[in-house]
C-alpha cells in the first residue's frame, strides 16, 4: 500500500470523492525500468497512458527481432548426421517438435488430378515445405533456449491422418541439441549469425515473459 496521499508522478488525490489508486510495487517497477524512471509511485490513471507507450515500443522491438530472427535462423546448424569426430561438443539432450495441417477436399481431388496426368501436385508440395519449415523453426528455437548451437542427429517424419475432407497432414521432427564448444568448426560466415539467433530468442522470451497489466 503506498505511503503517499497524491500520486507522485501527476499529482492525483489517493483520498477523497474522486480519488484515483496508485500503482503496484511491481508495476512502479516496470514503468521506472522502461522509462528510465525512479519514481516511487504512480496512479492507475497516469500508468494506464504509459502502460500503452510502454506497450507500444515492445511491440514495435517483438516485431523488429521477429523479423531479424526470420532472416538469419536458417544459419543455426541442422545435421542429420551425427556430430562431426572433430568437435568438441556438450550434448544437451534430445528435442522434438510436430506440426499438422489440413490437406482437405480440394488438396486431395487436385493430388488425384495431378497424379492421374504424372504431375506433381504443387499444393501437397506446399503444404509439405510449410509444415516442414515450420517444424525447423521450432526445432531451432528450443534448442537455442537450451542453451545449444547446434542440432545433430536430426530426423523428420511425414505421416497423413485421416480421411477424405479430414486429412491431416502431420510432420515430426526430432534431433540431438548440443553446445560446441568452439564456433570454428562452423563457416565464419555463419559464426555471429548462430550467435545473434540464439541471441534474440533470448531476448524474444524475455519480452514475451513482460505482464505489463497486471
Amino acid at each position: 500500500m503506498s505511503s503517499h496521499t497524491k500520486c507522485p508522478n501527476c499529482g492525483k488525490s489517493f483520498t477523497g470523492m474522486f480519488a484515483t489508486s496508485p500503482t503496484t510495487a511491481k508495476q512502479t517497477a516496470t514503468i521506472n525500468k522502461y522509462t528510465n524512471a525512479d519514481k516511487e509511485g504512480y496512479c492507475i490513471v497516469c500508468a494506464q497512458d504509459i502502460y500503452a507507450q510502454i506497450g507500444r515500443s515492445l511491440t514495435q522491438q517483438k516485431n523488429e527481432l521477429d523479423t531479424r530472427l526470420r532472416q538469419i535462423l536458417h544459419k543455426f546448424p541442422i545435421l542429420t548426421s551425427p556430430a562431426p569426430v572433430n568437435w568438441d561438443y556438450e550434448v544437451l539432450g534430445m528435442i522434438t517438435t510436430q506440426t499438422t495441417s489440413g490437406t482437405g477436399f480440394l488438396t486431395e481431388l487436385s493430388r488425384g488430378w495431378n497424379d492421374l496426368f504424372g504431375t506433381t501436385s504443387n499444393a501437397s508440395n506446399q503444404k509439405i515445405a510449410a509444415a516442414t519449415s515450420v517444424c525447423m523453426t521450432e526445432l531451432r528455437i528450443k534448442a537455442a533456449r537450451a542453451g545449444a548451437n547446434a542440432i545433430v542427429s536430426a530426423d523428420i517424419d511425414f505421416s497423413e491422418v485421416g480421411s477424405g475432407s479430414t486429412n491431416m497432414l502431420m510432420v515430426c521432427m526430432a534431433g540431438t541439441a548440443i553446445r560446441v564448444k568452439s564456433l570454428e568448426y562452423f563457416p565464419e560466415v555463419n559464426r555471429p549469425l548462430i550467435i545473434e539467433s540464439v541471441e534474440i530468442i533470448k531476448k524474444l522470451d524475455e519480452l514475451a515473459e513482460e505482464d505489463l497489466l497486471k
